[in-house]
């Protein structure tokens, strides 16, 4: 179910002017803009999360997004790595030199998911290339648990699933399916564990050579293989520590929450079923879980729709 004002990805609704949304993360930037509820431009581009990449791979990943969009009134970008002020202001300062008559907004990517989850949703548990857990104040501002990056946090994101599955590799490679040894050397350029650590450790921006890979590691565990479901659990086991306390945290007391399920991650069933049953384990109350159907890139519109 798409959220108050959002169909398919075109705010009902929304003034004649052309307003645009703005979905990046650690591997992707995505654009849409709309004008009076019809499509008029969608393009992508490379990394759009500005703790990842330097300014200059920033840039380009934008300009490849809006390549060819129209002139805005109004533009909401929700951004992966732009909870700071800084992070927030160097991609703001990329809209607006883009679009110079435009209001211009930047908020962190969770923002973007939560108002495409279903409505109802009480938390959104978002696992893309990093992970994070929010939820919405009374206020109408946005709260956030996790994050912190694929270093230090991103629990379950696909960075953190994808450096499990090459760690895999390169501990035992005679060990594994063929299959898994070509798509590995997909990724990195050779069967060689050296040749992948030198992949991983020279990449400019490990994150996203990682994401790709966390695919290797959900479908072993969708397949049941042991070591998959493994590392696949602990993973979750964390992520879902991290959203029973911000539920405790920020919706204490509530007789039930909601919680949407946002980013590729879960297009895992073992991924969802892993995190759904250690949320069960972990909470003091009940819990139910639900993937989340809407685009991000809809929440985004809808965000740019709505003015300051």
């Amino acid at each position: 179910m798409a959220p108050d004002g959002v169909t398919d990805g075109i705010v009902d609704g929304m003034a004649d002017g052309v307003v645009v949304g703005i979905d990046a993360g650690g591997s992707a930037t995505r654009a849409r803009a709309v004008r009076a509820g019809a499509l008029v431009h969608e393009g992508a581009g490379g990394p759009g999360n500005p703790l990842m990449a330097g300014p200059e791979v920033i840039e380009a990943s934008y300009q490849a997004a809006l390549a060819g969009c129209p002139a805005a009134d109004r533009v909401a970008a929700c951004v992966s790595g732009a909870g700071g002020d800084p992070q927030r202001a160097q991609v703001a300062a990329v809209l607006a030199g883009r679009f110079p008559a435009a209001e211009v907004r930047v908020a962190p990517d969770y923002v973007a998911a939560f108002l495409a989850a279903p409505r109802g949703s009480d938390v959104c548990i978002v696992a893309g290339t990093g992970s994070v857990v929010c939820s919405r104040a009374d206020d109408g501002s946005f709260v956030a648990s996790g994050g912190r990056g694929w270093i230090l946090g991103d629990h379950g994101g696909a960075a953190r699933l994808g450096r499990a599955a090459l760690e895999h590799y390169v501990t035992g490679p005679e060990g594994v399916p063929a299959g898994f040894a070509a798509a590995v050397a997909a990724l990195t350029g050779g069967r060689d564990w050296r040749s992948v650590v030198r992949a991983v450790h020279g990449a400019a921006n490990p994150a996203p050579l990682l994401a790709r890979a966390a695919p290797l590691l959900t479908a072993a565990a969708d397949d049941g293989q042991a070591w998959a479901v493994r590392e696949l659990d602990g993973q979750m086991t964390t992520l879902a520590a991290t959203a029973t306390g911000h539920i405790g945290r920020y919706l204490g007391g509530r007789p039930g929450v909601r919680v949407a399920l946002s980013g590729g991650v879960w297009a895992s069933p073992a991924a969802r079923a892993a995190l759904t049953t250690a949320l069960q384990r972990l909470s003091a109350g009940r819990v139910t879980v639900a993937r989340s159907s809407g685009d991000p890139l809809a929440g985004a519109v809808a965000l740019a729709g709505t003015p300051a």
